[in-house]
């Protein structure tokens, strides 16, 4: 029987936790699209807004889809960084200097994803604030 170390265990824990976690959210997200409430990355950048007034809600969706390569590109950037921390975390012999670089690329990635839709709620802001006044 092969031992394994609890980090380890606590690694591949979290790793199924956060594919079950992703699983979960693309499964509402697919079923708020059936519904007619928005979809796809859209539908959780609107959730990240939704306690803005509706016209800076309006300008975000609009900036979203003018953007949509570059938000959909951050998005494919950061599953293949998820799966190739799963890969590492899975992989056999286990070497954590690997599982580590991945996390970073994951940081990374979430990161780039958080700064972009930031970027575009803060230029949906100047927006409507600027006609606004």
């Amino acid at each position: 029987m092969k031992h394994r170390s609890w980090l380890q265990i606590f690694l591949v824990a979290a790793l199924a936790v956060s594919v079950v976690a992703n699983f979960f959210l693309a499964g509402y997200v697919v079923k708020q699209h059936r519904l007619g409430f928005g979809g796809g990355p859209g539908a959780v950048a609107e959730a990240l807004v939704r306690s803005y007034p509706e016209e800076v809600r309006a300008e975000f969706r609009r900036l979203l889809r003018e953007k949509r390569p570059v938000t959909f590109g951050a998005l494919r950037e950061l599953r293949q960084a998820r799966r190739a921390l799963a890969d590492a975390a899975s992989a056999t012999p286990y070497v954590q200097a690997d599982v580590e670089q991945a996390m970073t690329r994951v940081r990374t990635a979430t990161d780039a994803l958080l700064e972009m839709v930031q970027g575009l709620l803060l230029e949906a802001l100047r927006n409507t604030r600027a006609t606004s006044t």
